[in-house]
């Protein structure tokens, strides 16, 4: 299912739900949804949009992006949540889900 949707979505459109992913005085509710599509989409993209958002403000959207990055068993995104349990900096809850991949 998930590759037949990827195939479908341009790389604009993709950065559109980057895009609000990353917006930070859009509602949570379509930040989330911005970032469960993007879960769904996959790919080396995708995940480099996830990844990028490590840096909100928000400690539960960074739990929520460690926990959709490990659904995803991209290793590219496995990757990136290694390093995130390996920084002492980061917010317990964020390592915390990290650590579940």
């Amino acid at each position: 299912m998930y590759m037949y949707f990827k195939e479908m979505v341009t790389k604009k459109q993709l950065q559109g739900v980057g895009k609000v992913l990353s917006d930070a005085i859009a509602p949570m509710k379509a930040r989330y949804r911005a970032l469960f599509t993007l879960k769904d989409i996959g790919g080396a993209e995708a995940v480099a949009i996830m990844a990028s958002n490590f840096s909100d403000q928000s400690v539960l959207l960074k739990h929520e992006i460690a926990y959709c990055l490990g659904q995803m068993q991209d290793e590219g995104a496995l990757q990136i949540l290694r390093d995130i349990v390996r920084d002492e900096r980061r917010d317990i809850i964020v390592r915390h889900e990290a650590g579940w991949c």
